[in-house]
This record gives structure tokens, C-alpha cells and sequence, in this order.
């Protein structure tokens, strides 16, 4: 077990983030000023290329130390999450400075495993967060082309590979390091911090909670949807199921809708990994325990939000392209969520403040994020319908209106981005000091 106490994480200001502490640094700020670290300190920090995107851009890793063991801290599994590109450049700095650190460690730093797609969430990234402005520019990919859901899976007779060159590169560098650690960084809109795990270590659980709790944002009491029927390992802790219970193998199908995890390829090894998921935005509404008949309500509303959507996009006929793949996963991903809240209305249980809560979160973030890159689709459109033109406009319409409906329903407020880094930061070390 190394000791972590050296570090005092509380981040009670904001020096590691230094101009970047409203928004927070770009994947190329990120890696400009990490190559600046690696010339300054040439015997400690190390910088390779260990890839190409799928446009071409260098996937770098930065090394800081030599010890035996390997700690891989991944930024960006998603690029419509840049929290992690904030706590890269502090937990460099971090473990560049402190030697205690590096004891029989090496950090290995890879800022964005999804450079292409982080460039497509630009035009709101490099802003203070407004939430019509972000989902304008919102992009988030189908789950087929997300680097960290697509390690090979069974499929029929064989295994299926989704071919993806950021995908291959994170595998290459997991099988090169056997990471002790691996964390994966990752940020959502609304709700409370919760803490995905691979596998249990004892007291991490109580650590994570703890770490969430000193910076003034105590875990979620209910399970957030990305994790609902997940094995709980603690209060805001879970545990990611295996490959065989979460991938559904509907062999009508072509191909499988996503892959393994990254937790699941890095166990091959016995790399414990950390998925530290903190929110953007406090919600300034509250929920009390309410009649299941609530989540009908909320079923119905999102199915017709999602309906119009899907609508609007066959009227223009839009084109196959990565924002019209995107925007009818989140469809899909709507018809489904709905369809288990009309399950879950049929027990007559009231459902907990908490539980609706994170129902409305996901309606809203539902909603934003279909109308924004179906929006995309349509601007974006050449040789669409007739029709382009009117569906651009309603598009636009809509997206307006449920920005204003999603601000009036929940009152949201952004959160200082130097509290958030210190919760992934912290649960880092955390992880970090009890598992090696």
C-alpha cells in the first residue's frame, strides 16, 4: 500500500488550473502544455505518440516515473466530458512534483483517447458552460464508435472488433503497461458524483464516498441510470457488471450495438478500474418522494420528445454521417430509458425524491442532446430532402425550447470546475493508495 497522505488534495485554490479555471484546457492546450512539462523536466516526463485518430490526429501519452507498477489515467472517454482534461493537467503536476508519488510507480497520462470527436464539442468546450450554446455544438458518438465501449466482444461463432485505430491504441498501451490502476475520467450534467468500479477493493468503497464528501459533493443516494441493477459496492459506488450482462446478443442484428469496456479488457491483467463520474451543474430544484404514476408521465413525455425528433429527421432525409448515427443512438437510448420507467410505474411503490431526480435528468438530457445533433445533421445536410430547410428551423425551435424548459425545471448552476478536479484527483490517489 503507498502512502498518499503527502498530498493535501482539497485544491482550496485554484493554482494547478491557472487561466483554464473557468472552462478548463482544450485537449491541445492539455497537450502543448504537458510537452512543455516533458522539456522541462526531460529526465522524469516522457512523451510518445502511441497512434493515430481516425483523422489523423497523435495519440500521445505522457510517462511521468519509472517504478514497476503503472497507474493509466485516460481523459476524454467521451468528449462531450471535459472535466478530465482539467485533472490530467493537475494530477501532472501533482505527481511530477512529489517524488512520494512516484515510489515504485509510473504515471501514464493520455489526455484524450477521442481527439477527433473532442474537436466536433469545440465550439462549446472553449466557452463558460450555457447550456443552449453546448448542445448547438454538441456531439456525442454512436456507442459503436466510442473508443472505450468497443474492445472486441463475442459475437456468433467468433469475436467481433469494431476496428476503431483510438480503440487499438488504448488496448496496444493496456497490454504494453498491465496498468495496477486505470482511470477513466469522466463527467456528466446533473445529478450527484457517483464511482464505477471493476472489481471490489476493500475500503475503496468508503474511501470514494469520503473523498466526494470532503469537497462538498457527497455521493448519489439513488443509482444514476447509467448504472441502474449494477452490483453496489457502497453508497455512489458500483460495480461494472461482466460482458455477458450488459452487451445483448440479438443475433438479428449485424453487428452488436457496442463492445467490452475498458474495465473489462484491462482485467486480464488484475487492473483495478476507476470510473469517477462528477456532474457539471447543481440543480436548484428538488424532488420529494412522489406516486410511480410520475415516471408514466415522464415515459410518455419523452417518448413524444423523441418521436418528433425521429420524426423531423426522416421528413429531411438525412444523410449517414456521424451526427445522424449519433443522434438516433440517443433515440434508441430514449425508447429504452422510457420503457423502463413505464416498468418500474407499474409497482406501485412511491418512487423516492432521489429516484425522480435523476428520471428528469435524463429526460432533459435526453431531449437536448437528440434535438442538438439532429440539428447538426440537418446544418450539415447537402444532399438531404426538400424539406431540409423547415426541419432546420423546427430543429432549432425545439432545441431552444427545451434549453429554456430544461433551466425553468431545474434551475441549474454550474460547478466550480477546481471542485470537481479535486474529486477525481483525490479518488485517484485514493484508488492508487490502496490498491498497489
Amino acid at each position: 500500500m503507498v502512502d498518499l497522505s503527502v498530498v493535501d488534495f482539497r485544491l482550496t485554490d485554484s493554482a494547478h488550473l491557472g487561466r483554464h479555471e473557468a472552462r478548463g484546457p482544450s485537449v491541445e492546450e492539455l497537450s502543448a502544455r504537458l510537452r512543455g512539462l516533458a522539456a522541462t523536466q526531460e529526465s522524469l516526463v516522457r512523451v510518445r505518440q502511441i497512434g493515430m485518430s481516425r483523422e489523423g490526429r497523435a495519440l500521445e501519452v505522457f510517462s511521468v516515473g519509472s517504478g514497476r507498477q503503472a497507474v493509466l489515467v485516460i481523459g476524454g472517454p467521451h468528449p462531450n466530458e471535459p472535466v478530465g482534461y482539467a485533472t490530467i493537467n493537475v494530477l501532472a503536476d501533482v505527481v511530477t512534483a512529489h517524488a512520494e508519488l512516484r515510489e515504485g510507480l509510473s504515471w501514464h497520462f493520455l489526455p484524450c483517447v477521442d481527439p477527433d470527436a473532442a474537436a466536433l464539442n469545440a465550439g462549446w468546450t472553449s466557452l463558460p458552460l450555457e447550456l443552449l450554446a453546448q448542445h448547438r455544438h454538441f456531439y456525442r458518438p454512436a456507442m459503436a464508435e466510442q473508443p472505450e465501449w468497443t474492445f472486441p466482444v463475442p459475437w456468433g461463432e467468433g469475436l467481433h472488433h469494431f476496428g476503431l485505430p483510438e480503440n487499438q491504441a488504448l488496448a496496444d498501451l493496456v497490454d504494453e503497461l498491465r496498468p495496477a490502476v486505470a482511470v477513466s475520467l469522466h463527467n456528466a450534467e446533473f445529478g450527484d458524483p457517483f464511482f464505477v468500479l471493476s472489481q471490489a477493493v476493500p475500503g475503496l468503497a468508503q474511501r470514494l464516498a469520503a473523498v466526494s464528501a470532503r469537497h462538498g459533493l457527497p455521493v448519489a443516494q439513488a443509482a444514476p441510470s447509467d448504472v441502474v441493477g449494477w452490483p453496489v459496492l457502497g453508497r455512489g459506488v458500483f460495480q461494472m457488471p461482466s460482458v455477458e450482462q450488459l452487451v445483448i446478443r440479438d443475433h438479428t442484428h449485424r453487428a452488436p450495438a457496442y463492445g467490452a469496456h475498458l474495465a473489462h479488457y484491462a482485467a486480464r491483467y488484475g487492473t483495478v478500474t476507476l470510473l469517477p463520474e462528477v456532474p457539471r451543474w447543481y440543480t436548484g430544484t428538488r424532488f420529494d418522494n412522489a406516486p410511480s404514476t410520475e415516471l408514466t408521465a415522464l415515459a410518455q413525455a419523452l417518448t413524444r420528445e423523441a418521436d418528433e425528433v425521429q420524426q423531423l429527421m426522416e421528413q429531411a432525409v438525412l444523410p449517414d454521417g456521424i451526427f445522424t448515427r449519433a443522434a438516433r443512438d440517443t433515440l434508441a437510448v430514449s425508447t429504452t430509458v422510457a420503457r423502463s420507467w413505464q416498468q418500474r410505474a407499474a409497482d406501485p411503490t412511491p418512487v423516492s425524491g432521489a429516484a425522480l431526480a435523476e428520471a428528469h435528468f435524463m429526460r432533459v438530457m435526453m431531449t437536448l442532446r437528440s434535438a442538438g445533433m439532429a440539428l447538426r445533421a440537418a446544418n450539415g445536410a447537402r444532399g438531404g430532402g426538400s424539406s431540409v430547410p423547415a426541419v432546420r428551423c423546427r430543429l432549432d425551435e425545439l432545441l431552444a425550447e427545451r434549453a429554456s424548459h430544461c433551466a425553468r425545471l431545474l434551475q441549474p448552476t454550474p460547478i466550480e470546475l477546481r471542485r470537481l478536479v479535486a474529486v477525481q484527483a483525490d479518488a485517484t490517489l485514493a484508488a492508487v493508495g490502496l490498491v498497489v
